[in-house]
């Protein structure tokens, strides 16, 4: 814990274009406000390291995950390397009683990482208190500003969520083409089995998930309440059209939906109701479109992406990718779904040595990934619903 009104002293653990890009100018941000001092910078590239310190300087650079984690200058640890290490640095930062930001999922295949997964969530149990104390899971999306004030609204003032839609349609064959077919379920899903159980506060008891492509999916969940979660995952749209719109239907009567995180609308009530968030400047994005979506809400970020749209599509001969204004502009990188908020949340926490009260916790993260398990076995079972197997 670092001395009161002292910055903390962050590692981060890999470094990759997803750090880069999502989480990269938060960190700058914080820096630049004197809450965080970059300790360290562990990624296995000399050149990669040296482009990255160049950026944000750093108290030194190294390829030696352990010489970070065993650093007693160190307060705090952010993981963004992959999947296959970051149960396990995760743990090792949490036995040396640091805290710990890991991205998701936390846990996947003993192909993957060597250990079954139920090791691993043992491993953290057996580190209790300090592993729910310490470690926070990058399911972002709890701190996204419209769904924190939707899910109390439903819990305090409408009886509670009886049905959530969620509809999410990413355009995954642009940026995803060298992952195998069905990626997206596997990379993405954990987000949404998580707000269900967030929102609701039930427990996921059975589950249902057709296939009618590739990279398509819909799932639907029966909570442990009652309550129903109908989730709608695919990935073969385009950027001019919204990616997530969450509509949910409360035992009060009261319904409200929001449209990629930036306008809310409640309905039932006495007067119509529309709410607005700014665009997300944390993960890019020219000045001039941000302030565009600022000031004409869902109606004007609909035109933006319309706008990036075509001029991907007309630079895409020359740069599948598309060109340095589009990979500046990608629209699903504008929304404020709580990337920054998340990473903040856990900077405070760590800095007064507190808890992490809103972050999802390593348990959340397991139980996502047996969810992801049960959606297999519909799958399998040609869609019929599969119950959720006792947790261990």
């Amino acid at each position: 814990m670092p001395t009161p009104g002292s910055p903390l002293r962050v590692a981060v653990i890999g470094w990759g274009n997803f750090f880069e890009h999502i989480h990269e100018q938060t960190l700058r941000d914080l820096i630049d406000e004197g809450r965080v001092r970059l300790q360290a910078v562990c990624v296995r590239s000399p050149d990669t390291r040296g482009a990255i310190t160049a950026r944000c300087p750093a108290v030194y650079d190294t390829a030696d995950a352990e010489r970070v984690l065993a650093d007693p200058e160190v307060d705090a640890i952010l993981i963004g390397a992959p999947q296959s290490v970051q149960a396990r640095y995760a743990l090792a930062a949490v036995a040396a009683g640091k805290y710990v930001y890991v991205e998701k999922p936390l846990f996947a295949e003993a192909a993957d990482t060597g250990r079954e997964p139920a090791a691993f969530h043992a491993d953290f149990a057996a580190l209790e208190p300090a592993a729910t104390r310490l470690c926070a899971v990058g399911l972002n999306k709890r701190f996204a500003p419209a769904y924190v004030e939707l899910r109390e609204r439903c819990r305090e003032e409408w009886g509670g969520v009886r049905h959530m839609q969620l509809t999410v349609v990413d355009d995954a064959w642009r940026w995803g083409a060298r992952y195998p077919d069905g990626f997206l379920l596997w990379l993405d899903l954990c987000h949404w089995l998580d707000l269900a159980r967030w929102f609701t506060g039930a427990e996921v008891e059975r589950i249902s998930c057709l296939e009618p492509q590739p990279n398509d999916a819909q799932v639907s969940l029966v909570m442990s309440d009652g309550a129903v979660v109908s989730i709608l995952l695919s990935g073969n749209g385009t950027m001019d059209m919204c990616k997530e719109e969450l509509r949910v239907i409360t035992a009060g009567q009261r319904c409200a939906t929001v449209t990629d995180f930036v306008e809310m609308e409640v309905f039932g009530g006495s007067a119509p109701e529309v709410r607005n968030w700014p665009a997300n400047r944390q993960t890019g994005g020219d000045e001039q479109t941000a302030r565009k979506i600022d000031a004409g809400g869902l109606t004007a970020f609909r035109a933006v992406r319309r706008a990036v749209f075509d001029r991907f599509s007309a630079t895409r001969q020359d740069d599948p990718a598309g060109d340095e204004q589009v990979r500046r502009n990608i629209p699903n990188f504008m929304r404020p779904q709580g990337w920054n908020a998340s990473v903040r949340a856990f900077v405070a926490a760590a800095s007064a040595g507190e808890g992490l009260q809103q972050a999802a916790s390593y348990h959340d993260a397991y139980v996502a990934y047996r969810l992801l398990d049960t959606v297999r076995a519909s799958i399998a079972a040609d869609g019929r619903f599969v119950m959720v197997p006792p947790a261990d």
